[in-house]
């Protein structure tokens, strides 16, 4: 890489090749300049480079550092003069590569290597109106050049060896894997293999023996595994047994010879172009292409990642691999241990890539997640917190993503992972600390004591609204003089009476209170002196709701204090199996590991800011990133991040493995908020005077953390709990 950094390159065309090759030319520290007619070229050159730079291989890459080292050319001589490379990714037409060839060789150094991705022209044909015809050589990339290895080189008839080396060197030095055609042949040598298997897929399609989805299948499972690690020839010449290649070719030849002769020769009719377009297209109607393709990457660099752990390494007699006479299948050192296929961009604060331990159903569960907070929440997150209001437009879209309660199982489908919801909260927390709240408090406090204390029918008559997000549910448990000691005596009562209860008290800090439409309800029985749970609804009598005011956290969460005044509540709303605290406790055990979640996803939101602020700020002539007090910053947030994020995965996984204890749970709660809390005041001090202003976003997570450190269990109930698990001693009061 280092010898490109002072290199550059004029890409040609900003297609989707184009600016893959402009993207990894970029992530090898050249300078690249992009030129194209097209009105929209910078736009254009903006998004897929952001795209793009999530899948370089060893990436991802920072899309802003990319981006520094790109620059839109004005027209073609502005493009190619003084460069030293030139990639050319313009329209397959030959009169078009002619006519633009020439040009570029008035233009450009003489020195310059012009090279095409073509994917089929001749590099003798292209170059036949220029002085040197022989200076264009074909280097044909497999889509997409950022990530697949292969670069196809096709020097002219009048090349000059000495320039096809030098091609070969460029690629390699780009990490590529070239391989020099000896003769020019149209469409190369990979497009003519993908021809001849594409021709037999649409055949066996048109003839109904497999959907192009089953067909799809027959090849990822197979030869695509297959050829990943071994081509046509190995693959036969290991098929053949001990004797190889010339075995097989020799026993089972002919009857390959025989079904050659019956390979397809489908004719690409109007009606069949259409049939198979519409069954693809419904088949991936639910992702944008952008996703699709991202994907898709991922899953490239895992197999290519894969490839080479598994490489043979030497055995110490100057050969690689096993001596043959060992038969035994063990190595001198143990295997890597596998890498997890993403389909989601990795986030700058998940320096481990824990994302990558969800299987990629979730990550994209996941994405369609986080491209909906970018795009909805994120630019109205601060208005809604400076003016203490909740974004109720936005409940509907929340539950088309069928996000809500999926660590619940239902009648039509497996509870998700706790992993899997743990990432969702972090996700909202990441973007808006408040909105994470908001979910956490309907989803986990509220969903989950119907879940764990309700009987079948209560929850038949109330979770499906929940999981719709049509009816709203918050959690009262906290009161006025009761915090960390409700579980030593609730003031609020609740008095049986025939067949109803009269619920008397107070309580404080119940967010989603002021709109919820069910209210669970903690109070003792003044009868047994246990907790019971009641579900209050909207409306009924004696039941009031008033939104706290002056807070300077979480202000978009609409909190409030309730009044129960001889509130009646029906026998058939009250919790059939909350019956004591400790079925409260079920609950509590269950969010107050989330609460680390959201813990983290607050340091993530402030340090993107961060990290985003270091780059863009200039003091002194430079950004302050390139100071070292900044960098210590940066350093000690992310570190705290990582950290905090490996224990909450844990606790996630425990959870998963139901061997979670409470004492976990805890410590997780209270080393994730403790952390949080110097994090974000290290990114608001990195700031200077614009920390304190709401439009850099970084007030409102310094803000939002304090209501973190402080809600479902303090830092010192929590040490309490995780201090009697060490000591075998109780310290509480």
């Amino acid at each position: 890489m280092t010898d490109l950094e002072q290199r550059s390159v004029a890409v040609i065309g900003a297609g989707t090749i184009g600016l893959s090759w402009a993207t990894l030319f970029a992530a090898h520290g050249m300078r690249v300049r992009v030129n194209d007619p097209r009105p929209d070229v910078e736009e254009t050159v903006r998004a897929t480079v952001r795209q793009f730079s999530a899948t370089i291989p060893g990436g991802p890459c920072d899309p802003d550092d990319l981006l520094s080292r790109v620059e839109i050319a004005p027209d073609l001589d502005a493009a190619v003069t003084g460069v030293d490379y030139v990639q050319e990714n313009g329209p397959e037409n030959i009169d078009f590569k002619r006519d633009l060839f020439a040009r570029i060789e008035r233009a450009a150094p003489r020195e310059a290597l012009i090279l095409s991705s073509t994917s089929g022209l001749m590099p003798t044909d292209m170059g036949q109106d220029m002085t040197e015809p022989g200076r264009v050589i074909v280097g044909h990339p497999f889509n997409p050049p950022h990530v697949l290895p292969l670069v196809e080189i096709v020097p002219g008839q009048q090349t000059d060896p000495a320039l096809t080396q030098a091609a070969v060197d460029f690629y390699r030095a780009l990490g590529k894997e070239p391989v020099v055609l000896r003769k020019e042949i149209g469409g190369f040598v990979a497009n003519r293999l993908q021809s001849a298997i594409f021709r037999e897929s649409v055949s066996l399609v048109e003839q109904g023996v497999v959907t192009p989805e089953e067909l799809d299948k027959v090849v990822t499972e197979s030869i695509g595994v297959r050829w990943a690690t071994a081509g046509p020839f190995e693959s036969y010449h290991l098929g053949g047994g001990p004797a190889g290649i010339r075995h097989l070719l020799t026993h089972l030849g002919p009857g390959m010879a025989r079904r050659w002769k019956t390979l397809g020769q489908p004719e690409l009719t109007d009606e069949l172009v259409d049939r198979l377009s519409r069954m693809t297209e419904e088949r991936f109607k639910e992702y944008s292409y952008e996703q699709l393709t991202e994907m898709r990457d991922r899953k490239q660099l895992a197999v290519l990642a894969a490839r080479e752990d598994a490489a043979p390494r030497s055995n110490g007699n100057g050969r690689v691999g096993h001596d043959p006479s060992d038969r035994s299948t063990m190595t001198d050192s143990p295997p890597s241990p596998p890498r997890s296929v993403s389909v989601i961009p990795a986030l700058i604060g998940d320096f481990y890539g824990y994302e990558n331990l969800l299987p990629e159903r979730d990550q994209r569960v996941l994405l369609r997640l986080r491209e909906f907070l970018e795009a909805e929440v994120r630019p109205i997150a601060n208005e809604q917190w400076s003016r203490s209001e909740f974004p109720h437009h936005l409940v509907p879209k929340i539950a088309e993503l069928g996000i809500v309660g999926l660590g619940y199982h239902t009648k039509d489908r497996p509870a998700r992972s706790r992993l899997l919801t743990s990432f969702i909260s972090m996700e909202f927390s990441r973007i808006d600390t408040s909105m994470a709240t908001f979910f956490g408090v309907h989803g986990g406090l509220a969903m989950g004591s119907i879940v764990y204390c309700a009987s079948e029918e209560q929850k038949e008559r109330w979770l499906p609204d929940m999981f719709a997000l049509k009816k709203i549910g918050a959690f009262a448990l906290t009161e006025p003089h009761g915090g960390s000691d409700v579980a030593g005596g609730l003031e609020t009562t609740a008095k049986r009476e025939g067949d109803e209860w009269v619920l008397n008290g107070a309580k404080r800090w119940i967010g989603n209170g002021t709109f919820a439409d069910y209210v669970i309800v903690w109070a003792r029985d003044l009868d047994d002196d246990q907790v019971k749970g009641f579900v209050v609804e909207k409306g009924m009598q004696g039941f009031t709701a008033e939104k706290m005011e002056g807070k300077l956290a979480l202000r978009t969460v609409q909190n409030a204090d309730i009044t129960l005044t001889d509130c009646r509540v029906p026998e058939a709303n009250r919790l059939q199996k909350a019956n004591s605290f400790r079925d409260t406790g079920k609950v509590l055990r269950m969010t107050r590991g989330g609460v680390a979640w959201n813990a983290v996803g607050c340091m993530m939101g402030a340090y993107e800011a961060a990290a985003a602020y270091a780059k863009s700020r200039v003091q002194f002539g430079r950004p302050i990133g390139k100071f070292q007090l900044i960098q210590d910053h940066l350093a000690v947030m992310l570190g705290n991040i990582t950290a905090s994020l490996g224990m909450a995965v844990r606790v996630a996984q425990l959870q998963d493995a139901n061997l979670c204890r409470d004492e976990q749970a805890a410590l997780a709660k209270l080393f994730c908020t403790v952390r949080l809390r110097e994090t974000v005041a290290r990114g608001r001090e990195l700031f200077g005077g614009n920390g304190v202003l709401l439009e850099y976003d970084i007030a409102r997570f310094f803000n939002d953390a304090e209501a973190l450190y402080s809600y479902e269990g303090t830092r010192e109930m929590n040490t309490l709990i995780v201090g009697r698990s060490i000591t075998e001693l109780g310290a509480f009061v």
